[in-house]
Formats: structure tokens, sequence, C-alpha cells
């Protein structure tokens, strides 16, 4: 074969492979484009834009569509969603609220993960973390954040009072009551010294009272058992429950000398934004609450009082962001969350919302921030405690709470009742699962 017949030849190949492979690139399908529904309460659609753009750029096919939900219907909303089987991809709910959805939620699985493990999971996060999303080597969400609780004070108030510091421990705390406390010539109360006491229109009565118990020594619950803790008396000694139940409701009973609060008064964070109580035991996510109420209002922030007990504990709330396990696009989820997990947009989460971070990294500037810094600096001592039902248990917190209040029972007959009650709803719920 000449040279120029050669020549024809591989062009006529080359021409030949140059169409199969257009006609290949052309006839290929494009990745398939895919919306993500994702709902949060908390968290307003701007502060996710620039992260969902930034996903965007690596993953063009997929689109996430972010829907800020009501906090008083978004139980409600989720649980007719999930009736229709049609709810979002991805949802935000607070840690206390994982056990009742958990069959829910399309859990990731840390042992075949290719990018998540149990490890790694230890290296990022507090212990809180690991006690509320891993469950037998599975990942049910990722952390945006860890709340915890603190101290607010009126700042104005206590500079009248010529009191420089806030209080530290309880004690110190209820040496302020009679001073703090402003009453009217017929004895009644004009301003609280803290709003403590009462179930009602206490924000986070719970968690406080939780917090209380869990100073005191108490582990709340045995999960493995199904058992309740707070009941337990330790020898000699009361019982944790019946000693922080006592503690808690001294401030609401007329004729304790710490009387300071009462159900007939306004929710804790509306009374302290409006100067009606000089104190009040809050999350952080109660400071855009207030700036909403009184943006002047010149406050302060401090630890969680402690307890005269050597335990170092303070009760967190962490907010996850979790899957449908009915979605039909898991996977694609489970890899913006990932994303949404990664430093650089947990750093970022932070500076649009200031939430305190969950990841492990990002704690240690936070505390040096002075909006968040109390806060921030509790998240590595935080615990919370396995709540089947936060619903449920509220309601009997409430009661438990109420009924002390009303007369209608003694504070050891609350506490037992209030422990025996979870538990039997608690093994109720096991059965009927």
């Amino acid at each position: 074969m000449s040279s120029r017949q050669k020549i024809i030849v591989f062009s006529i190949i080359g021409v030949i492979l140059l169409f199969v492979l257009l006609t290949i690139i052309i006839k290929r399908p494009s990745r398939q484009a895919i919306t993500l529904e994702m709902w949060g309460v908390n968290d307003k659609p701007d502060v996710f834009e620039a992260i969902i753009s930034s996903y965007g750029k690596q993953y063009p096919n997929v689109q996430i569509h972010y829907t800020q939900k009501q906090a008083s219907t978004y139980q409600n909303d989720l649980l007719q969603a999930f009736a229709k089987n049609k709810g979002p991809d991805i949802f935000i709910l607070p840690g206390s609220w994982i056990p009742s959805y958990q069959d829910k939620i399309a859990a990731l699985d840390l042992t075949k993960d290719k990018d998540y493990n149990l490890r790694l999971i230890n290296e990022t996060y507090p212990q809180i973390v690991l006690d509320e999303l891993v469950v037998d080597n599975s990942l049910l969400g990722i952390p945006l954040s860890v709340d915890t609780l603190a101290l607010y004070y009126n700042k104005d108030i206590f500079d009248y009072y010529k009191i420089p510091l806030a209080p530290q421990t309880w004690n110190e705390l209820l040496q302020l009551v009679p001073k703090l406390r402003k009453t009217n010539a017929q004895g009644q109360i004009t301003r609280a010294a803290i709003s403590l006491g009462t179930y009602d229109n206490i924000n986070w009565s719970t968690d406080i009272l939780s917090e209380i118990m869990m100073q005191l020594g108490s582990s709340m619950v045995n999960k493995q058992t199904q058992q309740v803790t707070f009941d337990d008396s330790r020898g000699t000694q009361i019982a944790p429950g019946i000693e922080a139940l006592e503690s808690y409701i001294q401030f609401s009973l007329p004729k304790s000398k710490l009387y300071t609060w009462a159900n007939t008064f306004l929710n804790s964070i509306y009374a302290f934004s409006h100067g009606k109580t000089a104190m009040m035991i809050g999350y952080n996510q109660a400071q855009q609450i207030i700036k909403n109420y009184a943006p002047d209002l010149r406050y302060g922030v401090t630890f969680f009082p402690r307890l005269a007990t050597d335990i170092n504990v303070n009760y967190g709330k962490t907010m996850n962001a979790v899957v449908f396990n009915r979605s039909k696009y898991q996977q694609q989820a489970w890899q913006f969350l990932k994303f949404l997990a990664s430093k650089n947009a947990s750093q970022y989460y932070f500076s649009q919302t200031k939430n305190p971070p969950a990841r492990l990294d990002l704690i240690s500037n936070a505390i040096n921030d002075p909006q968040v810094g109390i806060f921030a600096s509790q998240i590595l001592t935080s615990r919370n405690w396995y709540q089947f039902d936060t619903q449920k248990i509220d309601a009997i917190f409430s009661k438990m709470i109420n009924d002390v209040i009303l007369g209608n029972i003694a504070t050891n007959k609350a506490v037992s009742d209030a422990a025996a009650s979870i538990e039997l709803q608690w093994q109720q719920q096991l059965k009927n699962q």
C-alpha cells in the first residue's frame, strides 16, 4: 500500500472514530437534575443561601430548597407530610426529638461509608453529639450547633443595687433574691428577682430542672433498662429529683422566703426583656428573642450557677439535620449533609447564626466570641438524657411541678409518680413499636 493510500485509510478510520465518539457524547444521558426539600425552624433561608450556592458549584445537578417553618406548627407539619409520604428530604430536629423521629430517619452506616467512620466522629464532635446521634455504628444526622443553658442578668438592675458581679453559685443566687425582688405596698411582687419555680411560664423549664437534677448527680434514666433514675435515693441522702424539685419550686411558693415568681406572670423571656425580672435562665437562642422584644436592653450572660457539688455538667441541646428514610434521594441528601458538616460550611453557618458550633475545632474560637462565648465554653461538659417522647415527658414534668405548687401532693410523691409515669409510658411505647 502506497503512502498516499495509507493516509487515505487512516483518515477514513479517524473520521469514523470521531463520528463514533461524538455519537456517544451526544447520546450520553445528562445527570438527572433533582431538588432536595429541606425544612427547619430557627434559621432563615438566607442563612443557607451561600452554602447551597457553593454546594451547587460542585454538584450542579442538585438544587436545595430550604423552608423555614413556624415553631408552633412544625411537628404537626412534619407528621402530616410523613403521613402523605411527602416529607422533606432533609429536616432539622433538636437532639431530644431524635428518639421520637428515629423511625423516620435514614441513618448513615459508619462501617461502610467511604467518608465517615466512628473514629472521625469521635475526633470531630463533643460527647453530647455522640450520645444523641451515634447508634449501633450508625450516624443519625449531622449536628449544626450545641446550645447550653446559662444565666441572664439585667445590668441596669445590678448596677442600681451596686452588684458588680453576677452570681456564680446557687447559694450566691439565693442570697440575691431578697435584694433584687421588688414588691408594692400590698406585698405583691412587681419585679421578680429571677424567673424560676413554675412550669407554664418558664421557657425550657424541663431542661432547667433536668440540669439541677444532673448537677446533683442524677443520670436521669437508664436507657438500656428503660428505668428512671432521678428518683433513686443515694444511701441516706435525698434523691436528686426530690432535692432538685424542692430547690426549683421554692421561688414560686408564697410561704417561702425566696418567693419571687408566680404562674400569673408573663413568660420568662418576655418578663426579662421588659425588666419584670432581674434574672432568668435560658439558651443562647434567647438572645434573638430579647433583641426582638427590647433591642436596647443592657444585660449580661454568665454560667449556669453551680450547685454545692463537684459535678461539672451542663444541660445541652443540639440541633441536627437528618435525612427522611422515604426520600427518593437519600444518597444525595447525605452528600449535602456531609458538605454542611465540613469545617468551612460550619464556620460560615456559625458566622451567620451565632449558634454555638458543634465541631470541636470551632469551639475554641467561639469561646472568645462576646455573644456566644459563655454558651460555647459549656459545650464540652454538656449532656442531655434520652427522652423517648419529649411531649409526653414535658407533660409529666408539668404535672410534677404544678401538683406541688398547688399543694396537691408532697414533693417526694410527685417525683416518684413522675418517674413511674415515664417508665410506664416508655414501656407502652416500646410494646407498640
